[in-house]
Formats: C-alpha cells, structure tokens, sequence
C-alpha cells in the first residue's frame, strides 16, 4: 500500500474514532456495563449485559440487551455428567430430532422443591419431562413487556432481557472450536476461558421444526462478547462500520434478510484469517473491504457457517431466488464504492450536520448516554455490601473514578431506603435518622446535585417543612438551566462533546454534578414521593422529568397552605414547561405520567 493510501485509512480512521468512540471510549462504555453486572449480581440470579452496548458501541436505534442467567437452574450434557444437588433443579440436554444449535432440556429427577415450577414450565412427552421454551416464555413475561424471539421487550424497544439457563461445561458439538487451527486469534487464554465458562440457553427453538416449542437455542453471547473485546480498535471499527451499513443501506431495501448476528459470525471467521498486525488504523479501508468481500461471498454461495457450530448453515434456506439476485447487487453497489455508500448514512450525515452547525467545534462520541444504565441500578439488592463490590470492580482494574461514581449512585438509593422511612412520622429515632439522611445527601450530591435537592425538598414536603421545602424547590429550578444537559439514552455529538472536555478538565464526579440534569427517581417503597402522587406509579421506578416534580411539588405546598394564587401560578408554570417539553425526554410513560399530573392539579384546584 502506498503513502497516500495509508494516509486515507488514517484520515477515515480517525473520522470513525470521532463518529463510533476512541478506544479511551469504548473501553470506559464497557466498563460501565462491567460494574453493572457485578452490582447487579445477585443469589439467585446473574446479570449479563450483552449486544452492541455491552460490546462498547452506541449505534442509532440499538437497545440494550440484558441476560438474567436463573442460578438455581443447572444444565448437564449428558446423563453421566450429573452432579445431584437437591437445591438446584437439573436438566439435561436432549439433541435428538434437533438442528444443530438446539436442543431440548430434560428434567433429571422430580424434586419437590421445584414441583410447582416444572408444572408451570413443563410439558411431558411420554414418560419423560420436558422444559418447554415456550411455557417458559409465557410464564414469565413481565408486566409492561411484550415476547419478541427469545427475549422480552419495552414496548418502545430500548431493552430487550432473555432469561436463560447454563451448562458450565464447553458441549460436544461446539468442541471442534477449541482445537481448530487458525491464527493467533482468539488467544489461547480467551479460548481457554471460554470453554471453562460454558454455554447459555434462551427460550426459542427453530422455527417450523416439529417440537420448536420444546427446543432452546444454545447461545455462546458470553463467549462473543469476550472475543469483541479482545478485538484491536480496528477491528472494532470495521464491525461497527458493517453493523451501520447493515441497519441504513441494507435493511431499508432487503428488510430483515440479514441480521447483525451474520454480520458478527463472518468478522468472527475473517478475524481467525487474517493477522492480528493486519488490523490496524493505516489498513481500515483494505480491511473494511475485506469485511464487504467477505459477506458478499456468503451471500452469493448462501452459506454462513455458525462460528461455534459450523454444522449449523445460518443461510440455509434464507433467501428467494429474486431476494438472493437483489441483496447481492446492493452488497456490490457497495462494495464498488464503500466511502460514498458509507457517507451516505444517516449517522454520518448527521455527525455532518451537526459538525456543520458547530463551525469550529470537533465534535466526538463520548460514554454519556451509557451513564443512564448506571443510575438504573438498584444498589440495595445487591447481594454482596457496595464497599466488597466497589473493591471487586478495583480488584479487577476497573477505572476508580467509575467505581467512585458508583458511591453516590449508592446513595441515592439509601436515601429511599426501608430503614430511612420511618424518618417522616417524626418519632424519637427521627434526629438520628435524619442525620443520617442529611449525610447520603451530601454524598448523593457529590455526582448529580439536582434530583438529591428535589428528593430532600420531598422529604420536607412529607414533614410539613412547606417554607424550607419552597427553598430547595426555586434553588433547583435556578439550577435547571439551557445550558444543562438532561440524562438520558440518546445524545446529541454536541452534548457528548460538552461531556467529554468537561469530563476531562475537571474530573467524572464534577462533569456529572455541573452539567448533568438527570429525572427525579422514586423507588419502592415510595416514602418520599408525596401521597397525592402515588397514583401516577406505573413501574417499580418511578421516573419523573425534573422541572415537572418541582411545579408539583410546589404546586402541592400551595395546597396544603391553601394558597390558591400560588396553586394557579404553578399550575400554569407546569403546563408551560409541558408545552415547551423543558427538560421531558419524550416517550410514553413519561407522556402518561405528565397527563396523570396535569389531571390530578386540576382536580385538587
């Protein structure tokens, strides 16, 4: 390759860092989902962040993916592998009259432990019991969430969640993945890991086969997401690159004919071809060629072979003659002109545009928007105390400003706390215990001041303090300025550009204090959120737009004074600030709960 050739790579390197994430950002968005996962973890159940997110990338429309392993459920290969355990509920695998990737799971024994459960999930079939996916499914849908594949969903699509199941040994069929012979990727050590971890199973069995409703897919996501990050920023770019091209030029045209998981098992085959040196940012143009020549030699010969199972052909069976004909002639279009086919992306045309209206401003990706997810968590079911989890996620060479972030977020959660509740029916603990509020207070503050004031202003509110809670009511509406950015999943360039260059000159903790405005949250059992609003829960957490909880509050202290010049006028504020959605991020619940709101004020009028 020639001087101005590696120079175009760089150049278009460097671009996609700014667009996709530098790998100072990627790593700190996995990280995050890696503290999650430790916090979350719990007795029964283990939390797997996996999809685009946990693997670091922030792409248009994708959501995040969460898996709930059931620990208390354990799979076995083969009869002769069994470990009896009376506290587990054991199963066992059953190919027969299967596809390759898919299986059945059989009950061992009938324990009475779990008698109700295999009643609820099992379907029999002769003498033997059978975990059924389906029932499986059904049964456990939460409330608010729709089935899609083996996952359930928001209705609005940001967060999918499978149950699964683990066998904890690498099975029969996906051995020959161990000792094939490639290149000196994936490193023996993740190969290793891999195989002593296992592999998952989800709820779904293939489609129109006989017994689909009793098969399970055997998923190897955790595998998957140990090869992505293991993966050079090149790499990481190119399968980012793909995945955009795959979601705005191909999907528009050829719908749901591929799907990002092909995407991912071909790099996974190109990446055990091609040197580890090869993947580097003077060769991102050659090697996001051979990422386009390779699909398009899958498509034309319809086989892409599963990475772990290759007996199992992803494109079996896939496309029409027409739907074939067509999808390859897109997939040449782009390949004989990959940077205008790239440039004509709705994200890169939008980092575009906005760079266009910035003039000097080099806009950039930052882990803003994954931040959202960390403030989701609930720190008080842990079962392990934060300060064993914050050493953990040190122990493990997380970043310390991160783990410290988690301090605060802790914090937040104690100040709504079962043991703190009693702190408004004003008894004879109520000094100490208010103390001890004021204190998670000034640590809640530390990272994110505005939504602690307003949960203060509400403990006030709850203690009849009516002035004091005025107080903290006006200082955070003067806080909640144009020039605040409100949390939340999606981020402009430009605000994670702010993000970033605060982050950097002063710190995490004081970027997030300073310039974040996050939605005031409420979570059971509700001992601050005021009576008169208890009706407008719709979920466990309870979220609300910042300025919209201060009209309300504020609204209710009028109330209670019976200041009803002071009523109207927040009233009116309060419709006004729905009007010009200041600080709402908007989608359906918050859309119901504002409407729930505006209800309950006019009729307390």
């Amino acid at each position: 390759m020639n001087l101005k050739d590696k120079n175009l790579s760089l150049l278009f390197y460097n671009y996609l860092c700014e667009i996709i994430g530098s790998e100072e950002v990627v790593r700190t968005r996995r990280e995050i989902f890696s503290a999650k996962d430790i916090v979350e973890h719990k007795t029964l159940a283990t939390c797997i962040s996996s999809g685009s997110k946990a693997e670091g990338l922030d792409l248009t429309g994708s959501d995040y993916d969460q898996m709930v392993l059931l620990s208390f459920i354990r799979v076995y290969e083969s009869f002769n592998n069994v470990q009896y355990d009376p506290y587990q509920l054991l199963l066992v695998m059953d190919t027969e009259d299967t596809k390759p990737g898919f299986t059945k799971l059989k009950s061992v024994h009938k324990s009475d432990i779990y008698s109700d459960i295999l009643c609820g999930w099992g379907e029999t079939v002769g003498e033997e019991s059978y975990i059924s996916s389906k029932h499986f499914r059904e049964k456990n849908l939460c409330d608010h969430m729709v089935n899609h594949g083996p996952c359930q969903s928001t209705p609005e699509g940001e967060y999918d969640l499978a149950l699964c199941f683990r066998c904890n040994e690498w099975i029969t069929s996906a051995q020959q993945w161990i000792h094939r012979s490639r290149t000196t990727w994936p490193h023996y050590t993740l190969v290793t890991s891999a195989a002593q971890y296992g592999v998952l199973f989800v709820p779904i069995g293939c489609k129109n086969s006989p017994n689909e409703n009793l098969q399970w897919r055997i998923s190897f996501s955790v595998t998957e997401k140990l090869l992505i990050h293991s993966f050079s920023h090149t790499q990481l770019l190119c399968y980012a690159l793909m995945k955009i091209i795959l979601k705005e030029l191909i999907k528009p045209k050829h719908g749901d004919l591929l799907c990002s998981y092909f995407i991912k098992t071909i790099i996974f085959w190109l990446s055990e071809e091609i040197r580890p040196s090869e993947w580097k940012p003077e060769n991102m143009i050659p090697c996001f060629l051979e990422c386009i020549r390779r699909l398009i030699y899958c498509v034309e010969y319809k086989t892409c072979l599963h990475y772990f199972i290759p007996e199992n052909n992803l494109f079996e069976d896939r496309f029409t003659d027409r739907e074939h004909k067509s999808l390859l002639n897109t997939l040449r279009i782009i390949y004989e002109t990959p940077l205008i086919s790239v440039y004509q992306t709705s994200t890169l045309q939008n980092y575009k545009l906005e760079s266009a209206r910035c003039h000097r401003m080099i806009l950039s990706a930052s882990e803003l928007p994954f931040y959202t997810y960390m403030n989701g968590l609930n720190v008080l079911s842990m079962s392990q105390p934060i300060c064993h989890a914050i050493k953990h996620l040190v122990k493990i060479g997380l970043n310390k400003k991160l783990c410290t972030y988690l301090l605060p977020v802790y914090a937040r959660d104690v100040i709504q706390s079962y043991h703190l509740c009693n702190i408004v029916a004003r008894n004879k603990s109520f000094y100490q215990q208010y103390k001890t509020f004021v204190c998670f207070v000034k640590i809640s503050v530390r990272s994110e001041s505005i939504s602690t004031w307003l949960l203060l202003a509400s403990l006030f509110f709850k203690c009849k303090q009516f002035q004091e809670c005025f107080v903290l009511i006006n200082y955070c509406l003067s806080r909640c300025s144009p020039n605040k950015i409100h949390q939340k999943l999606t981020h402009s360039f430009v605000e994670q550009t702010l993000f970033k260059e605060m982050k950097q000159q002063n710190g995490l903790l004081p970027a997030m204090k300073h310039l974040i405005v996050q939605n005031v949250c409420f979570k059971p059992p509700y001992c601050l959120l005021p009576d008169e609003l208890i009706p407008l829960i719709i979920e466990d957490t309870f979220f609300i737009p910042p300025v919209v909880y201060s009209y309300l509050l504020q609204f209710l202290c009028c109330h209670h004074l019976g200041d009803y010049k002071g009523k109207h006028n927040a009233l009116h504020k309060l419709e006004l600030t729905t009007i010009e959605r200041y600080f709402i991020i908007e989608n359906v619940s918050t859309a119901r709960i504002i409407l729930a709101s505006l209800y309950l004020v006019n009729e307390l009028l």
